[in-house]
């Protein structure tokens, strides 16, 4: 499972091909029903919610020469 945050530009590519008139058409159980069918994009589980870890990241603070 990758962690790297997309780019704009990247996620705006992901979504071009994107059906919305489709999607729009499909009710919430059809929706879902698709999404569970998807092979390469199961569900989570609880164990794997259970391994997942928040990273909080902050802000350098900027020093006296930056």
């Amino acid at each position: 499972m990758s962690t790297r945050k997309k780019k704009p530009n990247e996620l705006e590519k992901a979504l071009d091909g994107v059906d919305w008139a489709k999607l729009d058409a499909m009710t919430d159980a059809e929706i879902e029903a698709a999404a569970l069918s998807d092979p390469d994009n199961p569900p989570l589980t609880d164990e794997d919610f259970a391994k997942m870890r928040v990273l909080v990241h902050r802000r350098k603070k900027p020093t006296a020469a930056e």
